[in-house]
């Protein structure tokens, strides 16, 4: 009681919350077990419907726990046959890359495109790049694996390479042609020179011979070097690819021999192409005989014709074809084929496999040359004791075949008459034609270059009939010395040689394609031949 009487109460008031508090936390364990079912959800449709194979992998036992869709897809397995197996089991990995793979993950918890080649199913090695995540599931500690297949894209990035090493090997090829052909020439020439004067004393026209037949074997090397860089001259043509096989199988059987059999499947509809026919007789001729030294104890081999169409999808897959209407040729052997490594270097100039002095190595490299040369495509299938298929595409074209021209007639000249100024800095060359002209019956001015054959042209007073100019020289080219001397001798003709590949000159715009060029080294008969027929024709634009 108070001081004055007063009663004082204190209320206490109760109330058992218990049952609310527990039922908030229920509301909150279940709004956070929706929640988490939520993300599991979420988690289980992105990783069924990822692209990307991913699968689930248990650490302690290495064994899957699930696979996507897209994983099964890309290895070929059932699901049944990889859960609860490990990648070692299925043959997946081996166990070497699987520890490695282990290892990586347990010291950095975690991989980013680890870069490791798997097998498929059916045994099909392939590469991959792995990247892995530690993660706990249901109480078990885990690898959550993302396989990203790489296997086409590592395929085009080697294509492209061994592309650009050809290119580059091309390019090397056709930069040697000019002063090689420069001293081919001189060698050829005064070789012949000295065959036709030594009379008839045989010891001295033998040697005179054998000069000249090494000079013409170097020749054809030369050639082959630059149909392999694809900068040869070529006379291309619309033609049935079938009549030139045709024409070559009785040739192509007598080279082969007895032991192995030749059969040609030639498609009766085979469309045409435009090609260099003499260049694709060469082509077939190396192809065979590369197959008929791959099938020692016989064999058969297959020529085939067709035509094909290749598809976006196939042009992606093997650059740097492009979609588009081919002539497939196709030749066919069941020797004893070639391995991975050997494949990867055929089309190399002097790479051979052959015992030394069977082979220059430039058969293949000749053949892959002119393909390219004709816009088409080589590929090559082959593994050891399967024999081997080079499959050749050439664009397909609808003109006509062409008739043979005139240019197709042996070679042929007469004596001469008229006055030539010659037009070559290579002094030893210069001199060469000099001589030949002369001997022919012509009337010669000369000059080491442009500046010096303007002078020659304006201090001689008479009529010059040919001008005939190497077409790449300091300061000036052919050409347009050509155009410098056109005013002033209108009625003069142009005769342009070269020691560079006519197409290269081409391309650089030096010369227009429709202009004819006597291609260093050339024989006394084809120079006089070129000339002659030049003085037979009406002047023509440069």
């Amino acid at each position: 009681m108070g001081p004055d009487n007063e009663v004082a109460y204190i209320i206490h008031t109760v109330e058992d919350v218990t049952e609310s508090i527990r039922l908030k936390q229920l509301g909150i364990e279940q709004e956070k077990l929706k929640a988490e079912l939520q993300v599991e959800e979420k988690f289980s449709k992105a990783f069924r419907a990822s692209p990307e194979p991913i699968t689930i992998v248990a650490l302690r036992d290495a064994k899957f726990l699930d696979v996507n869709e897209a994983f099964l897809r890309s290895t070929g397995f059932r699901r049944e046959e990889v859960i609860g197996q490990t990648p070692t089991d299925l043959g997946f990995w081996t166990p070497e890359q699987m520890a490695e793979y282990a290892n990586r993950l347990k010291n950095n918890q975690s991989l980013r495109d680890l870069e490791i080649p798997f097998r498929t199913k059916s045994g099909e090695e392939h590469v991959g790049l792995h990247s892995a995540e530690i993660i706990e599931i249901a109480g078990r500690r885990c690898s959550l694996n993302i396989l990203k297949d790489i296997t086409e894209r590592r395929t085009l990035e080697k294509q492209l390479r061994q592309a650009q090493k050809m290119e580059g090997i091309g390019q090397l090829a056709g930069g040697i042609a000019h002063d090689f052909n420069n001293l081919l020439g001189v060698i050829l020439g005064y070789g012949e020179a000295l065959r036709d004067q030594v009379g008839h004393d045989p010891a001295v026209r033998k040697k005179a011979e054998e000069i000249t037949k090494a000079a013409r074997r170097a020749a054809d090397l030369t050639r082959q070097l630059l149909a392999f860089s694809r900068q040869q001259v070529l006379e291309p043509k619309i033609m049935n690819l079938n009549a030139v096989v045709s024409d070559m199988e009785t040739m192509l059987r007598r080279l082969i021999g007895e032991h192995i059999d030749l059969t040609a499947n030639l498609d009766a509809a085979l469309g045409r192409t435009q090609a260099d026919q003499g260049q694709i007789g060469q082509v077939i001729m190396n192809l065979v005989v590369n197959a008929r030294d791959a099938m020692p104890k016989g064999g058969e081999i297959m020529i085939e014709t067709a035509n094909v169409e290749l598809d976006e999808e196939y042009a992606r897959q093997h650059p740097p074809a492009v979609a588009g209407s081919y002539v497939l040729l196709t030749v066919t052997d069941t020797g004893t084929g070639m391995d991975a490594e050997t494949q990867a270097h055929i089309f190399e100039p002097f790479f051979t496999t052959k015992e030394l002095g069977r082979g220059t190595g430039l058969g293949l490299a000749t053949v892959y040359g002119v393909v390219k040369q004709c816009a088409g495509y080589i590929w090559v299938y082959s593994e050891l004791g399967q024999g081997t298929t080079f499959k050749i595409y050439l664009p397909r074209v609808s003109a006509e075949v062409q008739p043979k021209s005139a240019f197709d007639r042996p070679l042929s000249y007469s004596h001469g008459s008229g006055t030539i100024l010659v037009v070559e800095d290579e002094d030893a060359l210069r001199s060469l034609i000099h001589s030949l002209l002369i001997g022919n019956g012509y009337a010669v001015l000369e000059a080491n270059g442009p500046a010096q054959a303007i002078e020659v042209s304006r201090r001689h007073h008479g009529p010059i009939h040919l001008l005939l100019s190497d077409v790449v020289m300091p300061g000036m080219s052919g050409p347009e010395l050509a155009e410098m001397l056109a005013p002033s001798r209108p009625d003069m003709k142009v005769l342009f040689m070269s020691g560079y590949p006519g197409n290269s000159v081409i391309r650089r715009g030096l010369i227009r394609p429709d202009v004819r060029v006597l291609q260093k080294p050339f024989t006394r008969e084809a120079l006089l031949q070129f000339v002659g027929e030049t003085l037979e024709r009406a002047p023509s634009r440069i």
